[in-house]
């Protein structure tokens, strides 16, 4: 292999974090490796048994790191381990169900090449099946709600971008990253933590762009079991963006929060469903019209209860998580004496 010069731009190193599917990583090592990263770093987020037969053709390559962690932590941990791990210039963030395009990596090192502390957030629409199923409502969800976010992009300036900085498919230098974990190190947070990144690279001054040349296919699948904890996790982690910067982004006050324009009845189900702690005879029968509108093909009726789940869901999440904070501002204090004694001993 010919050795690299500044010429020829930055160094770019991959970072995959996978949970339970590594069966999916060999083939992205190979894709990205083929467009010419030069090193990809793979992090298993926890103990994944048998890992060095699925990646054994890449265990003898220089140009490949794998970190298997101990314990699952996370996406937003485990980039950080793949940071930690990381030799180039360039750290491209990618998801293990993001298939990158031709041109991928030369779009992501020719941003780099001519910007400083700079965010490049490439295109990833979702690649939805050739027939929609009774049960791929939250797929055709997520990807119509990610064109939408799409649109907003490619007008936007800056601070919009890393305000719904959107993960999967993200590149940025590695040593502003290293700046931002030493601004606010990482947590796990099941759910937003790019925004979570988004808001930490801002207190940087870094700058971002969207770029649809740095395009990749997502292969999201979702159904509904895995739906509904998601849905919860939202919640959750709204509370913990909160406590992490003692504010609430207001583009997270709808998910947590009934819009005043929205359906009196549909809001109350939410509230109902919210209120339990799991379950309940109003997220029951959600379910059931969920399962009917799928099978009789009532896609537009499905997705409007996909969606009414959503935030109910999601305010249930956040109502557990908060519940203990709430619970301590709102006890009653200790009253004060007015006059304390002094129990210093006296001088000699």
């Amino acid at each position: 292999m010919t050795p690299r010069t500044a010429a020829d731009g930055p160094t770019v190193s991959v970072v995959i974090p996978s949970y339970r599917r590594v069966d999916r990583v060999p083939p992205l090592v190979a894709e990205y490796l083929r467009q010419g990263a030069d090193q990809v770093v793979v992090v298993l987020d926890g103990p994944h048994p048998g890992w060095e037969h699925a990646l054994g053709d890449w265990l003898d390559d220089a140009r490949v790191t794998v970190s298997e962690l101990a314990v699952n932590g996370g996406l937003a941990l485990a980039r950080i381990e793949g940071l930690a791990n990381a030799r180039c210039d360039v750290v491209i963030c990618a998801d293990d169900d993001v298939e990158p395009h031709e041109g991928y990596i030369d779009a992501h090192r020719a941003f780099h090449a001519t910007h400083r502390d700079s965010v490049l957030l490439g295109y990833m629409p979702v690649a939805l099946p050739p027939k929609r199923g009774s049960d791929d409502a939250p797929t055709y969800l997520y990807a119509r709600e990610y064109e939408m976010q799409a649109q907003v992009w490619r007008r936007a300036e800056s601070a919009t971008i890393l305000q719904s900085l959107w993960g999967g498919t993200i590149s940025l230098p590695r040593a502003l990253y290293e700046r931002a974990e030493e601004l606010k190190p990482s947590v796990r947070l099941d759910y937003n933590e790019d925004l979570d990144l988004g808001l930490r690279l801002i207190e940087l001054g870094a700058r971002a762009s969207f770029d649809e040349r740095a395009a990749a296919s997502h292969h999201h699948v979702r159904h509904l079991a895995g739906y509904i904890k998601e849905c919860t996790d939202r919640g959750t982690a709204v509370a913990a963006i909160e406590s992490r910067w003692n504010s609430r982004p207001a583009q997270l006050t709808p998910v947590v929060e009934i819009p005043p324009e929205y359906s009196r009845a549909l809001g109350r189900m939410q509230r109902l469903i919210a209120g339990r702690d799991d379950g309940g005879a109003v997220q029951w029968a959600a379910v059931a019209a969920y399962r009917a509108a799928g099978a009789v093909r009532l896609f537009a009726l499905q997705d409007r209860v996909a969606r009414m789940l959503r935030r109910a869901l999601a305010m249930r999440g956040y109502r557990l998580a908060t519940a203990p904070r709430d619970a301590a501002a709102s006890a009653p204090r200790a009253p004060q004496d007015p006059h304390p004694q002094d129990t210093r001993p006296a001088r000699a």
